[in-house]
């Protein structure tokens, strides 16, 4: 999953949730709650990347500076393209199931609601 697709289900997500927090009562409030807990940045990150993977890539962000400043190209060091990768297929499967996660969510609330209205009281003329 590319980053422009977990930031587009990241985005529908939370356009999805803003409106349901305003009644406790709602059915959609679980799956807010669920949302907020799934795309919080400890769930992506923990585990995955370290201090020493962010200490890596802005070593050679600064060392890439440098060389541009004076009219070179520095290459990516394989240590950092390694992580970089091993990164992002983790990252992958997270967002896979993030996204099975956030479906079963909303199937869920959407049962409720269903639920819900046909069990209210008949619409009167």
């Amino acid at each position: 999953m590319s980053l422009r697709s977990m930031i587009a289900v990241a985005a529908l997500g939370v356009a999805v949730a803003v409106p349901v927090r305003a009644d406790p009562k709602d059915p959609f409030a679980e799956f807010d709650a669920r949302l907020e807990q799934l795309l919080a940045p400890e769930a992506w990150l923990k585990g995955r990347v370290t201090e020493a993977d962010v200490q890596l890539l802005f070593a050679y962000l600064k060392a890439s500076l440098v060389a541009a400043a004076e009219g070179r190209e520095l290459p990516v060091p394989p240590e950092l393209s390694q992580r970089a990768e091993a990164i992002g297929r983790e990252l992958e499967l997270q967002g896979v199931l993030t996204g099975l996660r956030l479906l079963d969510a909303l199937e869920s609330a959407a049962k409720q609601a269903v639920r819900e209205a046909l069990a209210g009281p008949p619409a009167s003329r």
